[in-house]
């Protein structure tokens, strides 16, 4: 936990100083991932455009206690259920050397393209176990994709949504944080109209948050985000109603040269009301909603 709370400063310092283009998402967010997934000690989890594998660390920090101590289920978890795609040759590095300090973990970091439909096959084919030959198959996926700085010629986010799907098991789960346009755009903006729709057609939306808008200050990133869960290749019934929380608050408060932090303590609480919202599917006045997409 000591060497995660250096690296992630060793991070930011590294950032503002080379511009590396690192955007971290949130410690406490990665964790609330993990916690909406379900991920456990059985888990695969797949993130398709890593970055410096945040997702990745918080699952297998959840994954490790969950397998109270046994060796050899904490060898597999480290060796065959963790697997990311990283692009970009520094963030590569930044990747491999995150997951080494966190007990390796580092064998299935792949530097490829997470919009490769040859590498999206070999992963969805699972990772075999060299030792016992058993596979691992990808049951739960965690992204963070590259918000579009240039509109016209950037990958759209949903496409790195659509490819991590495309990876999972029946039934998987996938919770991606996205622009909040994603999920707002209409048949103006035409490529998101049609991959949101190409989204329904293959896979069930269970639930949109809205976050907070200040989420990424920290990295001094500025915009809206919402996050979506999608159960994968199990088509969205017409006659569904997808939970959508409106999380705006989630008790951090900015500080000079502490950024956005817990001041008051409050993030333990306000998780597992978001949590019991969601897995209740509760309706709450301000809170939550239910309602046809």
């Amino acid at each position: 936990d000591v060497l995660g709370q250096l690296y992630v400063a060793f991070l930011r310092y590294a950032n503002t100083s080379n511009d590396l283009g690192v955007v971290l998402t949130p410690t406490h967010i990665t964790e609330f991932f993990v916690e909406v997934a379900g991920v456990n000690k059985s888990s695969v989890v797949f993130d398709n455009c890593t970055g410096t594998c945040g997702f990745l660390i918080a699952a297998m920090s959840k994954m490790i206690n969950d397998a109270q101590g046994n060796p050899l289920i904490e060898k597999s978890i480290r060796k065959n259920q963790l697997i990311g795609i990283e692009k970009g040759d520094k963030m590569f590095c930044l990747a491999a050397s995150n997951m080494a300090i966190h007990g390796d973990g580092k064998t299935n970091i792949y530097h490829e393209s997470g919009l490769d439909p040859m590498i999206i096959s070999e992963i969805k084919d699972g990772i075999k176990d060299s030792e016992t030959g058993k596979i691992y198959k990808p049951t739960i996926g965690l992204l963070n994709p590259p918000y579009k700085a240039d509109k016209k010629n950037d990958v759209e986010e949903l496409e790195f949504v659509k490819w991590n799907l495309e990876a999972l098991i029946d039934g998987g789960i996938c919770v991606a944080i996205v622009p909040m346009q994603c999920a707002i755009a209409g048949t103006r903006s035409k490529k998101v109209y049609e991959l949101k729709k190409e989204l329904l057609e293959k896979h069930t939306l269970q639930a949109v948050f809205s976050m907070p808008e200040e989420l990424f200050y920290n990295s001094d990133k500025s915009v809206a985000t919402c996050v979506m869960v999608f159960k994968a290749h199990n088509p969205h019934p017409s006659n569904k109603e997808t939970f959508f929380g409106y999380f705006k608050d989630d008790g951090f408060e900015k500080r000079k040269k502490l950024g956005r932090i817990d001041v008051h303590g409050k993030w333990s609480k306000i998780k597992e009301e978001w949590l019991y919202f969601y897995r209740n599917s509760k309706e709450v006045v301000g809170k939550s909603v239910m309602r046809h997409v």
